[in-house]
């Protein structure tokens, strides 16, 4: 019986050179860059969006805090608050220029210190709502007079003034956050017997009343 053998007799058979296992190292190491590649993008992400929700966060405590203060303003009775230097009877109210060309950018203790938190009354530190509570730092406020029209001798206007209000806001960490300023304008009554009840009292049906503009600084 005889065997017979299929294929080139003059061929011989030599070991694998590592071809294979070369060629599977690279491709698992194009598989690792890339891997690492898309981890680095989602971290990157996650942390854009982070810091805007932070931002947004901040910017929403600068708007409740702005509109706090000015609905108190619009909403005060009696004569118009006078400036002080330092505060009177609780109200610190800034003269036109006394305040640094770039407030935004001033520590949370000098915002403290130059104005009042949001959501208390300034005249009886009485606290009449709750504005951004899981905040960092707590909402502020502070109020400059900028301009004013004085009442006619003969009462039938009243005073008129402009206010400029700063609001500052934060998020969850230090880093966030949001300065707000808008222009209030109102009048106030230029006699003891003039109706002091209601949204800008004492403002006759032309004066101005409300908010004039307002403007994100931070």
């Amino acid at each position: 019986m005889s065997t017979r053998f299929c294929g080139n007799p003059g061929r011989s058979f030599k070991p694998q050179n590592g071809m294979v296992l070369l060629l599977g190292l690279i491709f698992l190491t194009a598989l690792t860059l890339l891997g690492l590649s898309a981890s680095a993008d989602a971290i990157l992400q996650n942390k854009l969006a982070s810091n805007l929700q932070e931002a947004e966060r901040a910017k929403q405590s600068a708007l409740m805090a702005l509109s706090w203060a000015e609905n108190w303003l619009l909403e005060l009775e009696g004569p118009a608050p006078e400036t002080c230097s330092q505060a009177c009877e609780g109200l610190h109210v800034h003269a036109s220029g006394e305040l640094p060309s770039h407030p935004e950018f001033e520590s949370f203790s000098w915002w403290i210190n130059q104005g009042h938190e949001a959501g208390i009354d300034p005249l009886t530190g009485e606290r009449t709502a709750t504005i951004s509570s899981d905040s960092f730092n707590t909402a502020v406020w502070v109020i400059e007079e900028v301009h004013s029209i004085p009442a006619s001798e003969d009462g039938t206007v009243d005073l008129q003034v402009w206010y400029r209000i700063l609001a500052r806001g934060s998020g969850r960490s230090s880093t966030g956050v949001s300065v707000i300023e808008s222009t209030v304008v109102r009048s106030w009554p230029s006699t003891e017997s003039t109706e002091t009840t209601g949204r800008c009292p004492g403002s006759e049906p032309t004066a101005d009343c409300g908010r004039f503009s307002w403007r994100e600084l931070r």
